[in-house]
């Protein structure tokens, strides 16, 4: 699937999602990483690149970046739930539950 998206067109930030989640179900976290990267770099306001970008940290238990990730998405699109699932999912780790719950609420209240 991943080779048929680049083949298709290297340009569009959606390909190199497919193929960071296709690495990502591999346990290719730092491949993954780099993926969301180059469709970032090609449409720096496509908000789920950000947000996977942010999943992938949290897998690497790096919860600054992530956070970091979360916020970009969120700038980007202040309405993306995924990214307030994602801060609310650190927060949680962290044990911090009162920013946790508030998180999770954000993103309940948009979907």
């Amino acid at each position: 699937m991943s080779n048929y998206a680049l083949e298709k067109s290297l340009l569009a930030p959606e390909t190199w999602v497919i193929v960071g989640n296709c690495q990502s179900l591999q346990k290719e976290h730092d491949a993954a990483l780099t993926c969301f990267g180059r469709a970032i770099q090609i449409d720096n306001y496509f908000s789920y690149a950000h947000t996977l970008r942010g999943h992938e940290y949290i897998d690497n238990s790096d919860y600054e970046q992530a956070k970091k990730c979360y916020f970009e998405a969120l700038k980007a699109d202040e309405r993306h739930y995924r990214a307030w699932y994602g801060l609310g999912n650190i927060f949680m780790k962290q044990e911090k539950y009162d920013e946790a719950l508030y998180n999770f609420n954000k993103a309940i209240s948009i979907n």
